[in-house]
């Protein structure tokens, strides 16, 4: 199967469980630093070159930092910024910079005033600045924007302009342009789900309108742009760990949420994220709630957009076959059910049902009419046999429907159509209707529904014994001798 998701496995061992560790990527190359294993707080180096698939532990030069967790990075050029954090004691403050074309760490003089310490941060490289925003000291959270100017190695509070957000931590911040996208985040008391622009050319926040299904409050996510998208995964809600996928378009503000996307990871917050070849999205480690954890997941935005199209097509064929569906267009044969009639188009029905094509193919009286005659079966439910020949699924589909189908389905040998009935009553099933339910599935040889139903009753006999629906087994002796026996088989192991 073409999967949108894939989980690649490598001879070497990954560089360990891990959660609120960086992972940068530079020439194809992730730098994974740092972070917290559930026991302490981490600084060893791990790199990923995924063009062999193949993990790395360089050696290293220069002044190593502290261990850390939930510090923040960014990348200028070949070098990478790293920023503050918790070294599992105390909140930090601290810079170095890692060359990646001598693997040396550096720890530079930067002047003016420092940002103060902090953790689950963000830092973004837009031109030749980083804008570190928000974070938590143990306190209280930050809105305040501190500013690196590269070129001069100074650290700068400018002057910020329009509608501030809400002071967090654990939330995005994401590159477009020259404008800064931040979403969500912890503000110390909830969980938000706000968005907000920084136009950095001006140094003024603004917040946008958003259309489409937006995620939840969320801490502890991620969030990349691929061409003009922003794919926002896992996070953190209050209640569980998510491994929902969100797109953002950027070009018209509209949130998209794809239901199932298969071979998804696990749900997880505190994980990295970078885009690889501006196609793909590698995922690593991260909390699942119970465990830190130690894999890497791989999304093909490729794939996933085809798999998107794909849906929309199907979606949009179905749709416009649901308007074919007794309609006279184009029909060239009419079924009379209860004086009413049903328009169909034998083309149709032949490719989707081998009673029909029996029917109107293979030399039956039938096949030489235009009109057919229906009898002992109700209009509505002919109707509803017919949308689903034609779209595979029933608008409002319910169990009273389910109850009526079913017959139908039998009838014409609708497999998919008995499969669907069969499953809707058993989610249905309860103390009044499992026995006419129950009666329904001998009849139609469903043996899930029966054996469901067969199970229950022997599990609530006190109360379904008072029902009227027990009554009716009395009209099916065969069945009422099966819940004897079995009834009697239960109270013999007991």
């Amino acid at each position: 199967m073409n999967m949108a998701w894939s989980y690649p496995t490598f001879d070497q061992d990954l560089p360990g469980a891990r959660a609120a560790h960086s992972c940068d990527i530079i020439a194809n190359k992730l730098y994974i630093f740092g972070g917290w294993n559930g026991k302490k707080a981490l600084n060893d180096l791990h790199l990923l070159d995924t063009d062999e698939m193949k993990w790395y532990e360089p050696e290293t030069t220069g002044r190593i930092p502290a261990c850390r967790n939930n510090h923040t990075t960014a990348v200028v050029g070949n070098k990478i910024y790293i920023h503050g954090g918790h070294d599992g004691i105390q909140w930090l403050n601290d810079l170095y910079i890692l060359d990646t074309n001598n693997m040396n760490w550096i720890k530079p003089l930067i002047s003016g005033q420092q940002p103060t310490s902090r953790a689950c941060h963000t830092m973004n490289r837009v031109g030749k600045k980083l804008y570190l925003f928000g974070g938590y000291d143990g306190s209280h959270c930050f809105n305040d924007i501190d500013v690196l100017d590269i070129e001069t190695s100074t650290w700068i509070q400018p002057y910020v302009e329009g509608s501030i957000p809400m002071a967090r931590n654990a939330h995005t911040m994401t590159v477009i342009g020259t404008k800064l996208c931040l979403f969500g985040g912890h503000s110390g008391n909830k969980h938000l789900k706000d968005l907000h622009i920084l136009d950095t050319e001006i140094m003024t926040w603004h917040e946008p309108d958003i259309y489409g299904s937006p995620p939840k409050g969320l801490r502890g996510h991620t969030a990349n742009l691929i061409g003009h998208k922003i794919y926002l995964f896992g996070g953190y809600d209050g209640r569980g760990r998510s491994n929902d996928l969100y797109i953002l378009d950027t070009e018209c503000m509209s949130w998209t949420h794809p239901l199932e996307v298969e071979g998804s990871p696990a749900g997880r917050q505190r994980h990295t994220a970078c885009t690889v070849m501006n196609k793909c999205l590698f995922i690593f480690g991260g909390f699942d709630g119970n465990k830190w954890l130690n894999d890497i997941f791989i999304l093909d935005v490729a794939k996933l957009e085809a798999s998107e199209i794909a849906s929309e097509t199907i979606s949009n064929l179905m749709a416009n076959m649901k308007k074919l569906v007794n309609n006279p267009r184009f029909s060239d044969v009419v079924f009379v059910v209860e004086n009413k009639e049903i328009h169909a188009h034998k083309a149709i029905l032949v490719e989707q049902s081998d009673y029909f094509k029996a029917m109107l193919t293979g030399g039956m009286i039938e096949s030489q009419k235009s009109r057919i005659e229906i009898k002992d079966w109700p209009y509505a439910a002919y109707l509803q046999m017919m949308e689903f020949l034609y779209t595979g699924s029933i608008s409002g589909f319910n169990p009273t429907m389910a109850s009526e189908l079913f017959g139908l389905a039998d009838a014409h040998t609708l497999k998919f159509l008995k499969k669907l009935c069969q499953n809707c009553l058993v989610h249905s099933v309860d103390i009044e209707n499992v026995c006419d339910l129950l009666i329904i599935g001998h009849r139609h040889e469903a043996n899930d529904l029966k054996k469901f139903c067969m199970n229950f009753i022997a599990k609530n006999i006190e109360q379904v014994s008072r029902t009227n629906g027990f009554e009716h087994l009395e009209e099916v002796p065969h069945v009422l001798i099966e819940v004897t026996r079995l009834l009697y088989s239960k109270k013999e192991n007991s």
